[in-house]
């Protein structure tokens, strides 16, 4: 059985199903079945354990945008990935895409080197929460950063002459190209594949490759298929020129990478006006789609701090459930117990009001307003919670103080209950039935404290314990618990660290400042 995802692709032209199959293929994978519009693609999606969709946005019949609806709300297919491929420029549009549930977007003209960008930020985006693999590159840099498309030179420097590298056997020809562009760009030219692949793999290199098809040794096919599998110079855009006629040759360029074509004999006035028209475009469209990534990471910031917040309601919840269960098989209800469960009810209306304190803290607009948290008023509150939410489970919160009974840390009460919440719990998750988990508050210039647990983190994860969605071998885990936790030390000038072992199990310690002036 294939272990690779199996995609669906989605389009109305024949001919750009066939590119995008092709660029898929390309990338090393190999699970790919088609649709030529909605309707057929809902058929294939009820009779087939799709993985990931990449649907054309314009189709008859049936939209993108009514397609991604529709996905949506089936149960089976609400949480597959689902990239739409677009030259969409209305933000209305986009917008309405974005609420709809979106993965991500692909503008049109796209290079294979952003094609494999989306699809492997989108899978990455899925693994991490439901364990889907992920077919690798082949032949490609694997040093090289991935989480970023590098923008076109003009885009970072729109000052700067624009470099053309012209790519011809005949030298008649290199000449007229350069008489025709040499006014209003810097022209490189290249008699062969091989000397056009070493410019473009220089540190200078084009911005743009106007590439004959028909050349000696290796021809235009050849040079963009190479050009295409580097990491390196995938994402140069190719006009190639051709004399040939035949749709099929025309296609084959266009599968294998190229933006556009234009025929032999060349008109100078139309080649001129095609370059300018596709680098006026090419910078408007590097600047859409950098809009459009804006707004998806702002979705995707949005989402990640629900995940948070639904994650650290969960424990006051138990406790609460506890509580109330406990209270009818006895068929009484202490004052305490009332208390208490007004306390959790108060709490988890105050982490409602977090997830906007989390929303500043990961877009970098949190200011901290810091105050004197008493830490051991906090840890005794966040550690009864803990012993009831897992109750069943037997685990036991410990405290041990070397310190002074006043310690206070300076930062924010809730931020702190948060962070105390999701490392109790996760500690004990990671502890056995029936273990302790042991907090120890130390003495220091500093408010320090661990907690220190029996269980070992999975080697795995240990470089990246406290990244976004990093778990491993726990059921329902979301990887968000111990980032929150890290993002609320951070936002209040404190710091967290791991570290685990067979021998000693795990051991997280925190720092945060202290409310008391520092001893001279």
């Amino acid at each position: 059985m294939s272990t690779q995802p199996l995609f669906l692709v989605v389009d109305d032209y024949i001919q750009m199903r066939s590119v995008l199959s092709s660029n898929l293929k390309a990338l090393g994978f190999t699970n790919i079945m088609t649709a030529q519009n909605g309707e057929e693609a809902i058929r294939t999606l009820k009779n087939h354990p799709v993985n990931i969709i990449l649907s054309d946005w314009n189709m008859p019949q049936m939209s993108g945008l009514e397609l991604l609806q529709w996905v949506r709300q089936d149960k089976q297919h609400q949480f597959t990935p689902f990239i739409m491929i677009t030259a969409e420029v209305e933000r209305l549009q986009i917008e309405k895409a974005i609420s709809a549930g979106v993965s991500d977007f692909i503008l049109k003209p796209f290079t294979s080197g952003i094609l494999s960008e989306r699809i492997r930020r989108t899978l990455q985006r899925k693994n991490v929460r439901q364990s889907t693999p992920v077919a690798k590159r082949p032949q490609t840099e694997t040093n090289r950063p991935q989480d970023t498309v590098s923008s076109p030179p003009e885009i970072a420097q729109k000052d700067r002459i624009l470099t053309i590298l012209a790519v011809d056997d005949a030298p008649d020809n290199l000449t007229v190209l350069s008489n025709l562009l040499e006014n209003d760009y810097r022209v490189k030219v290249a008699p062969n594949g091989e000397r056009a692949l070493k410019i473009c793999q220089s540190k200078d290199k084009p911005d743009l490759v106007l590439l004959d098809i028909m050349m000696p040794d290796m021809d235009g096919f050849e040079v963009i298929r190479q050009m295409k599998t580097n990491e390196d110079t995938s994402d140069i855009p190719v006009i190639f020129f051709t004399s040939l006629d035949d749709s099929k040759d025309i296609v084959r360029g266009l599968e294998a990478g190229a933006v556009d074509y234009v025929t032999k004999p060349i008109k100078p006035a139309v080649l001129v006006a095609r370059v300018r028209n596709f680098l006026r475009y090419h910078r408007g469209y590097e600047e859409l789609k950098s809009t459009i990534d804006t707004m998806m990471d702002n979705a995707r910031l949005r989402d990640d701090v629900e995940h948070i917040v639904r994650h650290d309601m969960k424990s006051p919840l138990a406790a609460i459930i506890g509580i109330i269960e406990s209270a009818g098989k006895d068929k009484n209800i202490t004052s305490e117990q009332v208390k208490t469960i007004e306390d959790l009810s108060y709490t988890l209306l105050n982490m409602v009001n977090l997830s906007t304190d989390l929303y500043k803290i990961e877009t970098g607009k949190f200011e901290l307003n810091a105050k004197p948290v008493n830490i051991l008023r906090l840890i005794d509150k966040v550690a009864g919670e803990i012993i009831l939410g897992f109750a069943t489970k037997n685990v036991m919160v410990k405290t041990k103080l070397q310190c002074f009974e006043d310690t206070s840390a300076l930062g924010d009460e809730l931020l702190c209950y948060s962070m105390l919440h999701n490392l109790l719990k996760n500690a004990a998750e990671a502890a056995p039935a029936g273990g302790t988990v042991l907090v120890t508050v130390l003495d220091s210039e500093d408010v320090k404290f661990t907690i220190k647990n029996a269980g070992v983190v999975p080697e795995q994860i240990r470089d990246k314990f406290f990244d976004k969605f990093v778990t491993m071998g726990k059921q329902g885990g979301t990887g968000l618990g111990t980032y929150s936790a890290r993002l609320i030390a951070e936002a209040q000038n404190g710091s967290i660290s791991m570290q685990t072992s067979e021998e000693s199990g795990t051991t997280i310690e925190v720092v945060l400042p202290s409310a008391k002036p520092r001893r001279q």
